[in-house]
């Protein structure tokens, strides 16, 4: 699969994409406040608008009349299902709790890692949905049913 230019060198770009935050935050200390002043309840714009552009180049290559035939095909559903809310936030509890009730335990608070624990159940169990949509088109997946369950996701997880 030829990624071409940008995706051939896609480490270098985050890399210099995060030296241009660094240096942009650095040079013009009030620009992120100015950023944070666009936000749409509790929603930052720009934010919004960014991850509409990484993800809009997947979205046109999808034959919506194909998302209607995810339901011939539900056992890949099912298990991500299973993964994503069962799996995942079980696997992630144990993971934290090893290392903030044991090993960093002597560091923070029993309150502190209690709330640490809490937020990172929910950052396992949380699908990162815009990235699912580029390891899909990556890794030349069935972009109708990485639609059916980015949404699928996205509704339990409201």
């Amino acid at each position: 699969m030829d990624l071409g230019f940008f995706g051939k060198y896609l480490t270098l770009w985050v890399a210099l994409c995060i030296i241009a935050g660094v240096g942009i935050g650095e040079l013009l200390p009030a620009f992120p406040d100015t950023l944070s002043r666009f936000t749409l309840r509790q929603v930052s714009i720009p934010v919004a608008i960014l991850i509409w552009f990484m993800i809009y180049p997947m979205m046109v290559r999808i034959d919506f009349s194909s998302v209607l035939n995810v339901g011939k095909r539900p056992r890949g559903l099912a298990l991500t299902l299973i993964i994503n809310w069962l799996i995942k936030p079980l696997t992630m509890f144990g993971i934290a709790w090893f290392f903030l009730k044991v090993v960093f335990a002597s560091w923070i608070s029993p309150d502190l890692g209690a709330q640490y624990l809490a937020g990172a159940i929910l950052l396992g169990a949380a699908p990162c949905t815009a990235m699912v949509f580029v390891w899909s088109y990556l890794t030349r997946g069935n972009a109708a049913y990485t639609l059916v369950q980015v949404t699928v996701n996205d509704l339990v997880l409201l």
